[in-house]
């Protein structure tokens, strides 16, 4: 249903703000112990993030659609590009 894959969308967003969220959490972890556990969370959340992703798919909300290999090409030359300025 249209409400369904509305809702769906809705968590990727929101599972993906949380995981940066938590990117910075891990970042900013004073402690080891507090490191360890935003780690956790940030696993559990990608966890979540992933599930709900091959969910939609399964369902027939999202598709996948593999890209041609000269888009492909043109993307690897233009990261190694920006790779090669870095060095």
């Amino acid at each position: 249903s249209p409400a369904i894959k509305s809702i769906g969308k809705s968590r990727l967003v929101s599972l993906k703000h949380l995981r940066v969220m938590y990117t910075y959490f891990t970042e900013e972890a004073g402690t080891p112990e507090l490191f360890t556990k935003a780690d956790q969370l940030f696993n559990e959340i990608t966890q979540m993030q992933r599930a709900t992703y091959d969910l939609m798919i399964d369902q027939g909300f999202m598709t996948v659609t593999p890209e041609s290999s000269d888009k492909i090409q043109t993307a690897y030359d233009q990261l190694k590009s920006v790779v090669e300025e870095m060095n």
